[in-house]
């Protein structure tokens, strides 16, 4: 009986301290990378219908209350895990990030630059590290990291359930193709994964083209009609016929 006490002393003991350490306090303020998951640690950007030069952002959340006054935090290059180059592939970061007030995330740029040839044919990585400051630490180890995959190509879908990329191009545009989506592309003016065309706050990013089918039917119809009017090749001298337009 002595020994049943000590155990269930012992784990209520233990339940404290893990509870204890998940307590916020008003002055706690903790970041990290929400787009960083236990199976996902990258983010893809193409810089194809790119100018110049091409500003992504990366969601970064805070652990804790909305700052009363904004923060700053630092980022940093990790040399082991880039193959980017500064000033080739990405501007140079700035010293320090201001997270504002009032808000959980911050959508942090990141400048990236095209021009080498070298990515139109492999793409590089930059992998950038939040770093730990006075007013701003980090919450958790694991997702202070992410890769940005960065390449000045097509990206083709994968996957081939109707909810994965692939399975949502196939429902929406037929057979798949390099040409056809080139073709998408300069229809709508970006790629399926570009920033700010046709997002919802509640999108799936691992599966847009299927979370955002309702806004690509409309170009799907258009394509179909281009496609089925026209004799068009496909880059492997194919000639690409109709299909079931949603």
């Amino acid at each position: 009986m002595r020994k049943l006490f000590i155990l269930l002393l012992g784990i209520v003991f233990y339940s404290c301290s893990e509870n204890d350490r998940l307590i916020y306090s008003e002055g706690m303020h903790d970041i990290y990378y929400s787009d960083v998951t236990k199976d996902k640690d990258s983010i893809f950007v193409s810089l194809l219908t790119a100018e110049r030069e091409l500003t992504t952002t990366i969601n970064v959340k805070l652990l804790g209350d909305t700052l009363r006054v904004s923060e700053k935090f630092k980022l940093e290059v990790i040399p082991g895990k880039t193959t980017a180059k500064e000033g080739v592939h990405y501007q140079k970061l700035p010293e320090t990030y201001e997270f504002p007030t009032g808000v959980f995330e911050y959508k942090m740029p990141v400048t990236l630059i095209k021009g080498d040839e070298g990515i139109t044919k492999a793409p590089v990585i930059l992998a950038l590290r939040l770093v730990p400051v006075a007013g701003l630490g980090i919450a958790y180890e694991n997702r202070s990291v992410v890769r940005l995959i960065i390449s000045d190509m097509l990206r083709k879908p994968e996957g081939d359930a109707y909810y994965e990329d692939m399975g949502a191009f196939v429902g929406l545009f037929g057979e798949y193709s390099r040409k056809k989506h080139t073709m998408i592309i300069e229809l709508t003016g970006h790629d399926f994964w570009d920033l700010g065309y046709g997002d919802r706050p509640d999108y799936n990013d691992d599966y847009k083209i299927y979370y955002e089918s309702g806004y690509y039917t409309p170009y799907a119809r258009k394509l179909y009609k281009i496609i089925t009017e026209n004799r068009i090749e496909d880059e492997n001298g194919k000639v690409m016929q109709g299909w079931m337009v949603p």
